[in-house]
């Protein structure tokens, strides 16, 4: 998105005011249901577990259903398609990562939790995933997982089942541990880390970095588990996503 210049003045006035503005913007993608699973690259949901779309009747239409098994322990999708390829993230970027979730659980009747998202390295280095979401005893949770496999709780909410939440998330992405930060919108609302900041520092990338929605429960494979998605967006602006 470069600005381009002709050669008479008020010519080049007039197209660089079309050209310019969405310098620093830009939806990525897309993800919607209605295109079907095409629009992951990756899909890791062994059979009984399977991923579907599915129509609803309470007004979001078709979305995303991650069903986990009950002898398997994820149902994810990795990564993200863009132009029919495999999208390519990278180091020193501001990504935004828009999603509606409804869980059919918040709790386990074995206890321990069970991850929803993960921001995952391939291949891991440091940091097998610098930025996971689990749920338990009815929250959610954002954990920030430093160089070394250091676990840090960063911010959690209550959440209930048959619910849709929204999340946005913001990544800038480094291999500083100074450099990267994450932000958190949930339901509409810019949230407060444990730092007391809109904003938590850290290192963000690894060696490559995807996101991977739906259900893993590393604990066990006991609990059928299902994660339903809707309005799946990545851009470089919270108004791309939001």
């Amino acid at each position: 998105m470069r600005r381009r210049f002709l050669a008479l003045p008020s010519i080049a006035l007039a197209w660089s005011c079309v050209v310019a503005s969405p310098a620093s913007a830009a939806v990525i993608w897309d993800g919607d249901a209605s295109q079907g699973t095409g629009v992951f690259p990756t899909v890791e949901c062994p059979s009984p577990g399977h991923l579907a779309t599915a129509a609803q009747t309470d007004g979001h239409g078709t979305v995303f259903r991650y069903t986990k098994g009950t002898t398997e322990w994820r149902c994810e999708s990795r990564g993200i398609k863009v132009g029919g390829a495999r999208y390519t993230f990278q180091n020193n970027s501001t990504y935004y990562l828009g999603w509606e979730s409804k869980l059919d659980k918040v709790s386990l009747p074995g206890g321990g939790d069970f991850v929803v998202f993960q921001w995952k390295s391939y291949p891991s280095a440091d940091q097998n995933y610098p930025l996971l979401m689990t749920i338990s005893d009815g929250r959610i949770r954002l954990t920030y997982v430093a160089p070394g496999g250091v676990w840090t709780g960063i911010w959690s909410a209550p959440v209930a089942a048959f619910n849709w939440n929204r999340f946005v998330l913001g990544i800038h992405t480094s291999t500083s541990t100074t450099g990267g930060w994450v932000e958190l919108w949930f339901d509409g609302v810019k949230q407060k880390f444990s730092n007391g900041s809109q904003r938590y520092v850290g290192r963000t990338w690894d060696s490559a970095n995807e996101p991977k929605w739906g259900v893993y429960d590393r604990d066990n494979t006991t609990d059928e588990i299902i994660n339903r998605i809707d309005s799946l967006k990545v851009g470089t602006a919270y108004s791309d996503v939001d």
